[in-house]
């Protein structure tokens, strides 16, 4: 079977029903994918030579054949600058022209490279267009955690949320800071 990503690591440190949540929601991912990939592939070699071939076809094997960043169209990377919470909210993923982008602890972050989990329908797609800090160090996509409020937070709350920092420091451009607090 295929791996979860390791993503799974850092939430098999929290239990309880959050964790079968986002198990369930990676599978559901999975699952699309796999249908994803398999009914789109097995036609070009059962249509030989490209005979009437739509460009979907071709596109879907450029996808095949190179790395998945340099084919899929990408917005143009965020400008540096610093953003109040409206502004933050444009760049929730409902709009594909615009890039992806998410707060943890004021700063924020360009995730649209991960848009396939932040996106519009990503399973974490909650987390994008708002400071999720709270969300994150709990690991819930419960509406009521979709905040910056880490005032009630636990010690191992906090690491976990750490964590996600400094996974999106390494991964993902910093854009600036959130202005104007809650």
């Amino acid at each position: 079977g295929m791996e979860l990503p390791s993503l799974s690591q850092l939430l098999a440190a929290v239990t309880g029903a959050n964790l079968k949540t986002a198990v369930l929601a990676f599978a559901v991912a999975y699952v699309i994918a796999a249908v994803f990939v398999f009914r789109s592939s097995w036609p070009l070699g059962w249509m030989g030579g490209g005979a009437g071939r739509s460009s979907a076809w071709s596109k879907q094997k450029a996808k095949d054949t190179k790395s998945e960043e340099e084919s899929e169209v990408f917005p143009e990377p965020m400008a540096k600058r610093d953003l109040t919470v409206p502004e933050l909210k444009l760049h929730d993923g409902s709009n594909s022209l615009l890039p992806v982008l998410l707060a943890a602890k004021g700063v924020i972050y360009d995730v649209t490279m991960g848009r396939d989990f932040y996106g519009k329908g990503g399973p974490y797609n909650g987390f994008a267009g708002i400071d999720c800090s709270r969300a994150l160090a709990k690991v819930s996509l419960d509406a009521k955690d979709l905040n910056d409020d880490v005032t009630d937070l636990y010690a191992a709350e906090r690491d976990v949320l750490n964590d996600w920092v400094r996974k999106f420091e390494d991964k993902y451009p910093v854009v600036g800071v959130l202005r104007g607090g809650a």
